[in-house]
């Protein structure tokens, strides 16, 4: 009993802190037929490409999607350590729903989309509602930014950004160094600073970082590369570290073998009834108490 109560305590905190402090061996396959012609002008041994080749290897390698259904599992290094079970279900760029069971009932859900943020504690009948504004610092950040940073491929923030294309290369600045090629937006939203890395032998994306002024920041490592034969390719793990602010860490690692894609999924978030209503703080420091 004891552990189950931990559990159901931490559920709704482990996938908040995994999904709201994102913000504060790839495949080198690539398509025949319309690409061919530029393929052959790229030389093959990653080294040898200039950082704009590199960049346009990466938008290559994405494709479009409309939803996916898919489980995840959420692993909890630090403040705590507790690996949980969940689904998550995104509809691209409207929203993303995330719910937790055990024992076949759910005990916590999230739902994102671009005006609020909805978490639901249903062992503890509370709930938490806040606007994404509030909680982003209206940096503009968008459901589709939080999607490509959960699913490791590269964009550019807000609603005239997106999933990185060859027509933002002016839109980045590209700076190779030792540890790989970074890519940095030229526009960067106040005090809300982001950028990516691509590992010196592959064009995907290693790591993201992104820092909210000096309150935040945090490092986002991904490995397991897949490619789907439909939408390009995804990072199969997301590692996530913050190295400023409250000490968390944490791993998802998505399960694309058991996905169902573009199935015209529909979803709508309600307020539970009979619920308390809780506050990000309040769920912060009942995660760092236990």
């Amino acid at each position: 009993m004891q552990t189950t109560l931990k559990l159901t305590r931490l559920s709704l905190s482990v996938i908040l802190l995994a999904f709201l402090t994102l913000i504060s061996g790839c495949s080198s396959q690539r398509s025949a037929g319309k690409k061919a012609s530029v393929v052959a002008e790229v030389p093959a041994d990653v080294t040898l490409q200039t950082p704009q080749q590199r960049f346009g290897a990466l938008c290559d390698s994405y494709g479009e999607w409309q939803d996916v259904s898919l489980p995840v599992k959420v692993s909890l290094r630090s403040p705590k350590s507790l690996s949980l079970s969940a689904r998550a279900v995104m509809k691209r760029g409207s929203w993303i729903s995330v719910s937790v069971r055990m024992l076949g009932f759910e005990v916590a859900s999230v739902w994102i989309d671009n005006d609020s943020v909805h978490a639901v504690d249903r062992y503890h009948k509370a709930y938490l509602s806040e606007s994404i504004g509030s909680l982003l610092g209206n940096t503009g950040v968008s459901v589709a930014d939080i999607q490509d940073l959960l699913l490791g491929r590269g964009f550019l923030l807000g609603a005239q950004g997106g999933t990185f294309t060859a027509a933002q290369q002016s839109a980045v600045s590209l700076q190779p160094t030792a540890e790989g090629l970074m890519i940095l937006p030229v526009s960067q939203p106040g005090r809300f600073q982001y950028g990516f890395i691509l590992p010196p032998a592959v064009n995907c994306i290693g790591a993201a970082t992104v820092a909210a002024g000096d309150k935040y920041e945090a490092v986002i490592a991904y490995a397991d590369f897949i490619k789907t034969s439909h939408s390009g390719e995804f990072a199969g793990t997301a590692d996530i570290e913050m190295v400023k602010g409250k000490k968390m860490a944490a791993t998802l690692v998505w399960n694309f073998s058991s996905a169902k894609w573009n199935t015209g999924v529909s979803q709508s978030w309600k307020r539970p009834s009979g619920y308390s209503r809780m506050t990000p703080d309040k769920i912060l420091n009942a995660l760092t108490r236990l």
